[in-house]
């Protein structure tokens, strides 16, 4: 190539003919091709997309090589410019030393895009999709044949005839050879399109690198044809843009080292775009309308204002559109930070880790993304790994998978530090709520099993009251009873006094042991012990019972003396003339209210008395909770509610 260019520049050929003869059009690709093959071969021998690229490569070599062959005679023999003048003239009328390069030239170039259209059926692996897609490029190479014959037999050396009377055959030839090469290249389109559905996350990369060569390429084509003094050189770059990506996709070399190339290429393009729409819509369109014309002043800077508002939208949204594309990153390192940070606080390890590995995948282009734990370090060798730590306590590490290293994005390894350290936080801070939570689980264990032991001793109390003081008692006053009816007169009044200093005595024995632990609790339930109990007291009290029934010991215990409680600082404290006790087992929970008509108080600025921290502490202790609803003048309401198992509801 560099001869060829050397022996133009030689002669002191103008540039026009340069393009007049192709050698811009073929000489780059043709330096391009065969680089790409050689790498693609290189890498993976035996690839058949390399050898398509040496087969294209050599097509173009060799029509540089005719096209110079060709002008060296025809300016020789005085046509000037010598393409031009040649092509309205048969062959027969040409020097056969320049209308042989000239037949050659006309079928030569035939070859190279039927090869180009196998280079779609067999990318990315250098084979058809099946065995079944044989007919491909069988016709396509029929239709390469119809074709060379054909314009072979239009351009042959010593023909006649000139572009205007071609014998027939020769259309017959290229129309059918063209049916074959455009059916063809359907089903090559056909099928990368069906092995891009196919294809799995880990065998993508690819497919984007030429989807986004090829946008590229395209928007380059459409957006530039308005300026056809750029439209040729830009296509011709924008199209060897692809041939590099085709061949690196194909090898998979260096991936990443093309990917920004191809991003920052993409976004300019779509800015140059930007620019030129905005331009043309109010310089040119808006203008005409008005009737100023391109002459305008203003419209100049309302089109620099437009552009200066909407150039970094734009440009924002095409770089995620390309990281999407070719990484298949549809989160960066920003919002992947910020959306770990937001679900940390709502979820639990477990959720956090299988998020963070969905984010991962999503935003490092990565096939899979684990959590491996330090217990469990064993596995298939990660492509990328970082310790989760904090502080010096190694809980782990996160891998990413890929394909290759260069399938990952190029901050990869500060995005995976990054969500490292944070899941770190995370399992430390969830470590810690773990901790905190089996202390308080032990905790309210341990209070419960005070209050059970409480309840044991006061229990064992009252049957020692009532098995053994009660009936030494009871023992005595018979005994005072029968001494009586034996006495004489005058020691009867001192009998019946001790007589009914011990009936005193029994009496108070008996209350203290029913206020210890009441026997009817343990027998009938709640609503019966505290209305038996209400009815000793000095005030009217109502106790309703809704749905209620029997309870685990502890439950019952603490319910009851909870609004024994209440009731005694109601009769104390609150100048009550009525108190209602209600109780309601709602199938979920146990609930009790205590509510009397006194003179109530302020509980935010009053501090809780004895007997309110005591009801709270039994309640907290079965884990219930309680309210205390009061105001001046308005009365109080001590409440609680004490959650049921679904076995004690159902008791």
């Amino acid at each position: 190539m560099l001869a060829a260019f050397g022996v133009m520049l030689a002669r002191g050929r103008p540039l026009d003919e340069y393009y007049d003869l192709f050698l811009f059009h073929n000489g780059p690709s043709a330096i391009v091709l065969l680089w790409m093959g050689r790498l693609v071969l290189r890498r993976r021998p035996g690839h058949n997309a390399g050898r398509i690229l040496l087969a294209i490569g050599i097509v173009h070599v060799l029509h540089v090589a005719v096209a110079i062959a060709a002008d060296v005679p025809l300016v020789a023999a005085g046509f000037d410019p010598p393409l031009e003048q040649a092509a309205v003239l048969p062959p027969s009328a040409l020097p056969l030393a320049a209308a042989v390069p000239l037949w050659i030239m006309n079928w030569l170039w035939v070859p190279a895009p039927v090869l180009a259209i196998l280079l779609l059926v067999v990318f990315p692996d250098g084979r058809l999709p099946s065995r079944r897609w044989w007919p491909v490029p069988a016709a396509a190479l029929a239709g390469a044949v119809l074709l060379l014959v054909g314009f072979v037999v239009d351009a042959w050396p010593t023909a006649s005839w000139g572009m205007a009377d071609v014998p027939a055959v020769v259309g017959l030839f290229v129309a059918g050879g063209g049916l074959l090469v455009a059916g063809a290249t359907v089903a090559c389109v056909a099928a990368l399109v069906m092995r891009w559905r196919r294809a799995g996350t880990e065998t993508r990369q690819p497919f984007r690198v030429v989807g986004v060569a090829a946008i590229v390429f395209a928007i380059v084509g459409v957006s530039s044809y308005p300026w056809q003094a750029i439209w040729v050189p830009a296509v011709l770059i924008s199209f060897n843009g692809l041939l590099v990506a085709y061949g690196l996709a194909i090898a998979r070399y260096r991936l990443h080292d093309l990917e920004p190339l191809l991003g920052r290429a993409a976004v300019a393009t779509t800015l140059t775009v930007l620019i030129a729409a905005v331009y043309l819509a109010i310089v040119v369109g808006i203008g005409r309308l008005l009737g100023a014309g391109t002459g305008s002043t203003l419209l100049p800077l309302v089109a620099v204002a437009a552009v200066a508002l909407l150039v970094e939208p734009v440009r924002r949204r095409t770089r995620r559109t390309v990281d999407r594309l070719l990484y298949g990153r549809y989160a960066d390192r920003t919002e992947v930070l910020s959306r770990l940070a937001a679900h940390a606080s709502a979820a639990s390890a477990g959720e956090v880790l299988e998020e963070v590995t969905r984010l991962l995948v999503r935003s490092t282009g990565a096939t899979r993304a684990e959590f491996r734990t330090a217990a469990d370090p064993g596995g298939e060798q990660p492509t990328l790994r970082a310790d989760v730590e904090h502080r010096g306590e190694r809980f782990g590490e996160l891998c990413l998978h890929a394909t290759a290293p260069s399938d990952l994005v190029a901050d990869a390894p500060q995005l995976l530090a990054d969500v490292a350290h944070a899941v770190g936080v995370v399992l430390r801070n969830d470590q810690l709520a773990a901790q905190l939570q089996a202390q308080l689980a032990e905790l309210r264990a341990s209070r419960q099993r005070l209050v059970e032991a409480h309840d044991r001793a006061r229990r064992t109390l009252e049957r020692d009251i009532h098995d053994g003081a009660q009936v030494r008692l009871i023992a005595l006053r018979m005994k005072v009873g029968a001494a009586a009816a034996q006495t004489s007169p005058p020691l009867l009044g001192a009998l019946d006094e001790i007589g009914q200093e011990v009936d005193a005595a029994i009496r108070s024995l008996r209350n203290l042991a029913q206020g210890i632990f009441p026997p009817i609790l343990e027998q009938a339930g709640i609503a019966d012990a505290l209305r038996a109990h209400v009815r000793e007291l000095p005030l009217p009290v109502t106790v309703t019972a809704t749905g209620v029934g029997r309870y685990p010991r502890t439950v019952e215990s603490a319910v009851y003396f909870a609004c024994l409680e209440a009731l005694q600082n109601a009769i104390r404290h609150s100048r009550a003339s009525d108190i209602t006790v209600e109780l309601l087992d709602d199938g979920q929970a146990l609930a009790f209210a205590v509510h009397d008509d006194g003179i109530g108080f302020t509980p935010s600025t009053t501090a809780a008395g004895t007997g309110l921290v005591n009801i709270s502490d039994r309640i907290a202790a079965i884990g219930g909770r309680t309210e205390i609803q009061s105001a001046p003048a308005a009365g109080t309401r001590v409440c609680g509610r004490v959650a049921l198992q679904p076995s004690t509801a159902d008791r």
